[in-house]
């Protein structure tokens, strides 16, 4: 055997294989002697057509079977002896198969060959977090609205903006009802800018029950063609008027909550805020390192990593959707989204994940970043937690569906990258 490696671009090789003599006759008897056991070939009985015939019916067939051969018994050897990394099997071949003689082109995708930047003595600007009363007045305050609720406003109360009316209303260009422009009962928050130009701003001060005339223009470049540019009036009919109310901060609300007391509430909505904040920053922080990274390391990605990547996004999208009764397709069409320009959305975020995992590869190894099993013990009864079960339990489920095994080493791998993240933030100036 003889071969040839050809680098091509996006990390991808082209591999020339070239065999003679009695092995590629070896397997191409093989093959016609198991296809001659089964082929039916026009005028012959099945079994006893001549290899000539069968050579000359099913040439692709042959093609294909003896390739497979031939991957079988050099593919690991060329991969050793080059020192080649492929990311997955061959993508395509093109083979000639003539008398004895075989030879093969095949395209793999490879681990990119590049130089990580520098990785050690970044530096980056580190935000402080500082906890005081506005950051957590702000918190409950979020709280209150969450469970605030729309109720009619008293009588005689003119609204304002941040008000919601129930409103009816009917458009008019030049005297006449245009389509789309009328309805009996719509919720309109003022100040919402839902309503063009000035149309919410003129209601302010309406009360329940009134009547009367918004007057605006459309915009030059409104979605319809014949509304663009032109002025309307709208008479209006205000139906109810609704504020919202917010409930009172008192030990009744913080209970609801599942707090003892509001002095329980704000106590630990502080804890909680401040560990979340001070995790923020650190994400942030270690983010602009990696980053940093990233940017000044050059490496040409092969595609098929990148579209692994997008597979597996797309697929946690689809999970995610299910659990809120949604199939994709119906996503696609609710959204106005292709699959076409989905992938094309998701490629940039793509590709940085897989640059930025293969260069965390790259310095685990430099640097000799391992997992022990102490390390992979508790990082497993960590994820069990998460899940609401002890570790045994969490080993006897992913046994039952004879995933433990890939379940471990995907939590050793992140495990990995973690700490060589942490590597890069603990080494940073």
């Amino acid at each position: 055997m003889n071969y040839e490696i050809k680098k091509l671009e996006n990390s991808t090789v082209e591999i020339s294989l070239v065999l003679e003599g009695a092995e590629v006759k070896g397997y191409k008897d093989e093959v016609i002697k198991n296809l001659a056991g089964k082929a039916d070939v026009p005028g012959f009985r099945k079994g006893k057509a001549p290899s000539s015939a069968i050579e000359s019916k099913f040439k692709e067939v042959i093609q294909e079977e003896v390739t497979e051969k031939v991957l079988q018994a050099h593919y690991e050897t060329v991969l050793k002896e080059t020192g080649l990394k492929p990311v997955n099997f061959v993508n395509s071949a093109n083979v000639e198969l003539e008398d004895e003689k075989y030879v093969g082109k095949f395209l793999v995708d490879v681990y990119p060959e590049f130089e990580v930047a520098n990785y050690k003595g970044l530096e980056a600007e580190k935000e402080t977090f500082e906890m005081n009363d506005e950051v957590l007045n702000s918190e409950i305050e979020l709280m209150i609205e969450k469970e605030s609720k729309l109720a009619d406003a008293p009588e005689g109360y003119k609204a304002q903006i941040d008000d919601t009316l129930d409103l009816a209303f009917e458009g008019f260009i030049d005297g006449e009802a245009f389509e789309g422009g009328k309805a009996d009962s719509h919720m309109l928050k003022l100040g919402s800018k839902m309503f063009i130009g000035d149309f919410e701003e003129q209601l302010v001060g309406y009360e329940a029950g009134q009547e009367g005339e918004v007057n605006v223009s459309f915009p030059e470049n409104y979605h319809a063609p014949n509304l663009a540019g032109k002025p309307a009036l709208f008479k209006v009919k205000v139906n109810a008027v609704k504020v919202m109310e917010k409930p009172e901060l008192n030990d009744e609300f913080a209970k609801a909550q599942g707090f003892e007391s509001v002095e329980d509430l704000k106590a630990k909505k502080a804890v909680e805020i401040k560990e979340r904040e001070e995790a923020r920053t650190v994400n942030e922080y270690r983010g602009k390192l990696l980053q940093q990274v990233v940017d000044n390391t050059e490496m040409a990605l092969p595609n098929s990593m990148i579209e692994r990547e997008i597979k597996g996004r797309i697929t946690e999208m689809e999970q995610q959707l299910s659990t809120q009764g949604i199939g994709l397709d119906m996503y696609l069409k609710m959204s106005g989204v292709t699959m076409e320009k989905m992938n094309e959305q998701l490629r940039p975020m793509a590709a940085q994940k897989v640059k930025l995992d293969v260069i965390l590869d790259a310095i685990a190894t430099a640097e000799d970043i391992t997992v022990s099993d102490e390390e992979l013990a508790d990082k497993m009864e960590e994820v069990a937690k998460m899940y609401g079960m002890d570790t045994e339990k969490l080993n006897e489920e992913l046994t039952k569906a004879g995933n433990l095994n890939t379940f471990k080493e995907n939590v050793k791998i992140d495990t990995r990258i973690q700490k060589t993240m942490d590597f890069i933030v603990n080494n940073a100036k």
